[in-house]
Parts: C-alpha cells; structure tokens; sequence
C-alpha cells in the first residue's frame, strides 16, 4: 500500500468520518483501525496515534455523531417560533438522518442508550431524546396543552420522527420526495398544540 503524507487534514475527523462510513458498509463486527487506516491510505500507526484502540475510537465515534445530532436538533429550532419549535425539531430530525444514513445505524444499533415508556411517562437518558423530549414539552406548555396529553404528544412526535428517519434508512425503501416537507406535514396534520 502506498501511504499518504501524514496527514492531509484532519486525521481525527476522517478516522471519525471513514469509520462511520466503514461501519454502516460493513458492520460493526468487520471493523478494525487497519481496515479504516487503508482505507484512509495511511499507516496503522498514524490511526493509534489518534486512538489507542477500536473501542476508544467507538465512543469517540458515538461522542461525534451525538454532538453532531443535538446540534442540528438545535439548529432545526427557532427561537422566534416556540409555537413550532417541536415541528421544527421533528423536521431536522429526519433530515439529519435523511443526510447521513450512516449515523442512524451506527446510533441506534449500539443500545448504549436507554429510553423507557410506561404508561405515566416517555423518558430516557439519550441527550438527543432528552433534548427533543424539553422542547416539545416546552412548544406544548407555549401553545397551552393540556398537560394529560403532553405524554401522547411525544409519543406521536418523536415515533413519527423516528420513524420517518428509520424509513430513508432502510435499504430496501425509496421515496422521491423531500423528507422534510414530509414530516412537517405529517407532524402539523397528527400532532394536538392546541
């Protein structure tokens, strides 16, 4: 293998990146830095020099797409907009992933989050989920929703989220049309703020 000068950029973002992309081609269990670094075209020693082991490099991966997700989730919202800062959430919630197959996989295959509904709530400790779950709280309470509905509400915002996602993801699946204005209008046609 001829080997790249070290480095062309950002070697801790592209072993991010190229993982992700490794992983969603060949799963979890066919991954390894020498892998990721050929791919790369650059030596197993400039991966560990970043990384001083597959499962430091995974966390960093999951760390990377998280952030990646809250921010896009806050993006998604406008702050002169409560009434429809949930829509608007829902909306980058699907685009997000709509963008980036990759990471829906890599995320929500992994279990390393937990998120539990009963019949009284609809929590869980994922920071992506935590987020979405405060805001549509909030756009709720904004738009003066009865409270005994709040918990059906997330139920229905974040399964039509979710699985709007979960659909532009699935390999086997084609829709032409723009995810966005999709969920917008399911989640404005479904979903009770007022």
């Amino acid at each position: 293998m001829k080997e790249k000068p070290y480095h062309h950029g950002n070697l801790q973002t592209e072993l991010i990146e190229e993982g992700l992309a490794l992983i969603h081609e060949e799963g979890k269990g066919n991954f390894s830095l020498r892998k990721l670094a050929k791919r790369l075209g650059v030596s197993p020693t400039a991966c560990y020099n970043h990384y001083a082991d597959v499962d430091e490099l995974m966390r960093e991966m999951k760390n990377y797409v998280t952030r990646k997700f809250c921010d896009a989730l806050i993006a998604g919202t406008d702050k002169d907009d409560p009434a429809g800062a949930a829509i608007n959430m829902g909306i980058a919630y699907v685009e997000f992933f709509a963008d980036n197959p990759h990471y829906f996989a890599f995320i929500y295959d992994s279990g390393d989050y937990r998120i539990d509904l009963t019949e009284d709530t609809f929590d869980g400790d994922f920071e992506p989920f935590h987020l979405f779950k405060e805001i549509g709280l909030l756009c709720m309470e904004y738009n003066h929703v009865e409270k005994e509905k709040h918990r059906d509400n997330l139920i229905v915002m974040w399964a039509t989220a979710h699985g709007l996602a979960a659909m532009a993801n699935m390999k086997g699946f084609h829709y032409n049309g723009d995810w966005g204005a999709l969920t917008k209008k399911l989640l404005y046609e479904k979903i009770i703020l007022s």
